[in-house]
């Protein structure tokens, strides 16, 4: 008897008070406390979860699973038969929870191209992920021995369905949503409320909203109606807007396009300026614009016609050529080598 007391105390999931057994998933996290019996005390962490070590309400440490020695020093247990308190908080890993939301008053949005305000009620559903069990248990944790489903549905249910509602109108209002939006990109919306709404309760809750889904968005009684007659009312002017919206993307598509062509024109001006002034004479003949005089190669004056010369600098104003002597191919002045057969001009 005396080889067995020399074993130490080992403090188990399946201890708690309130007989949860390890694979009830509906169980958040159970409690057990003043149990310690032994100063080598051990705690025992199942594969399936991690669990908070608390001593003297203060300390906490996170366990994965394993098994972990209560006290680290001797000044612990010292504090410990002094009447130091511990307890152990285990919480599952993985939650197998889907809970159902739904707002229970519809709440009021402004319809973006009417301006109307209409009221709006919507449901679905989300997962549950514990990503912070500390933070976790210090927002719920309390003095309860054990946190249920039910427990969990009572408290962050009605936060959730608050957060949405701000979340939605926010969403809607930069997206410029319409209500037949809701109904055909329901998905589109969700996924981009999720991220916003997790952001929020993994910061407060040490939670995650997996899955989030709406099933439904829907119109109190009347509000389509009433969207609908302003439609009907109106859709001269919608489709005047659409048409202004559209004139100004063609506008700005060709001011774009403007701008690298003027790009174009003063780099090939700086490079070759008599390739520079043959351009804007195509560009002035495909126009259908008055067709403007010959401009001198060297300075880009406007030459009268049959002019030789140009007036402003004086100089000739025909491109010089050069004549391959062996294929008979012209090229441009100053050229060294032939651009029909290749052989060097000079």
């Amino acid at each position: 008897m005396g080889f067995f007391n020399k074993k130490p105390q080992v403090i188990k999931f399946d201890q708690n008070m309130c007989n949860a057994k390890v694979d009830d998933n509906d169980v958040l996290f159970v409690r057990v406390n003043s149990i310690v019996e032994k100063k080598d005390a051990i705690v025992e962490v199942p594969m399936t979860h991690v669990a908070l070590l608390i001593k003297g309400g203060g300390d906490c440490r996170l366990l994965e699973s394993g098994n972990y020695k209560v006290f680290d020093t001797r000044g612990e247990v010292g504090d410990w038969k002094k009447g130091l308190s511990v307890e152990v908080v285990y919480m599952p890993k993985e939650t197998d929870i889907v809970i159902c939301w739904g707002t229970p008053d519809r709440f009021i949005y402004r319809d973006p191209f009417s301006f109307k305000t209409i009221k709006i009620g919507a449901n679905g559903e989300f997962g549950i992920n514990i990503t912070n069990h500390d933070q976790f248990f210090k927002k719920l944790g309390g003095a309860r021995s054990e946190f249920s489903r039910e427990d969990f549905e009572e408290r962050v249910l009605s936060a959730v369905v608050n957060e949405f509602c701000d979340v939605f109108c926010q969403v809607a209002h930069e997206k410029k949503l319409t209500y037949e939006e809701f109904t055909s990109d329901k998905k589109m919306i969700a996924s981009l409320i999720a991220p916003i709404l997790n952001k929020k309760f993994d910061t407060q809750w040490g939670i995650e909203l997996s899955n989030f889904i709406i099933n439904s968005i829907n119109l109190a009684e009347g509000d389509e109606e009433k969207l609908e007659g302003f439609i009907e009312d109106n859709i001269e002017n919608m489709k005047k807007t659409l048409s202004d919206k559209e004139r100004r993307a063609e506008e700005e598509r060709l001011d774009d396009k403007n701008w690298e062509r003027e790009k174009y024109l003063r780099e090939l001006e700086m490079r070759d300026k008599a390739a520079y002034y043959e351009v804007l004479k195509g560009a002035n003949a495909n126009s259908g614009a008055p067709k403007a005089g010959n401009f001198c190669p060297n300075c880009g004056g406007e030459l009268a016609p049959g002019a030789k010369f140009c007036s402003a600098c004086g100089k000739a104003t025909a491109i010089a050529k050069t004549v391959c002597p062996a294929c008979g191919a012209e090229n441009k002045g100053g050229a060294k080598f032939c651009s029909g057969c290749g052989k060097q001009l000079s």
